[in-house]
């Protein structure tokens, strides 16, 4: 009788070390099929903000926007980087988080996007396409604008290739275009107004003596 509970003894204390590693071999797989997968961007909107970009519509001043993981990596026209992320999950509003948080909103047919520095960046058109008399190399002057500054005085232009409509404070519009990268000209009723862009695309001043602003 001793030997047989010596031998039963023997049995238990040699299976318990098999038993504790399979447990273990058990764990470890289990942690294994349960591994987070692999982060990936935010749904609805992250996506429209990657590719290239034209600081202030100038195709001389190359901007980028690429994912990493669910963040995004924005590089300006300077060479410097900033990580970045959305502003919720389904938000049009980008973070540079390096560039003391100033925000991008993408504009609604995702072909730029104004950051609350005062800046923008509009969607660089590295195709050909003739048509537009090389109008993609153009600043991106859509938008509402304020006559001398004054933001009870709204104005606005619709910009198409190289051919603009301005609408003034009174809702009276014009037809126009481009006479070069920082020039423009309006036939208001068959008076031409020329205007000269300045402070990087952001004002436009009026040989009539007025100036538009953003």
């Amino acid at each position: 009788m001793r030997f047989v509970s010596h031998a039963k003894n023997f049995t238990l204390r040699a299976t318990l070390p098999v038993v504790v590693l399979l447990l273990a071999a058990v764990n470890l797989s289990t942690h294994r099929v349960a591994a987070a997968p692999p982060p990936q961007l935010p749904m609805n909107g992250g996506s429209a903000f990657l590719g290239q970009w034209c600081a202030e519509g100038d195709p001389t001043k190359p901007c980028s926007i690429s994912a990493n993981g669910p963040f995004f990596s924005i590089t300006n026209e300077q060479g410097s980087t900033s990580s970045g992320h959305l502003q919720g999950m389904n938000s049009n509003v980008l973070v540079a988080e390096q560039w003391q948080f100033v925000q991008g909103t993408l504009s609604g047919d995702g072909s730029r996007i104004n950051w609350s520095n005062g800046t923008f960046w509009a969607k660089c058109n590295n195709g050909g396409g003739g048509g537009g008399g090389g109008g993609h190399r153009r600043p991106n002057l859509q938008g509402t604008w304020y006559r001398d500054g004054n933001h009870s005085l709204g104005c606005s232009i619709s910009q198409r290739g190289n051919n603009l409509t301005f609408t003034n404070e009174q809702g009276q519009t014009a037809q126009g275009k481009f006479l070069g990268n920082k020039n423009v000209t309006a036939n208001w009723g068959g008076t031409t107004i020329n205007g000269t862009l300045t402070k990087n695309g952001g004002q436009i001043n009026w040989d009539n003596g007025t100036m538009w602003s953003r």
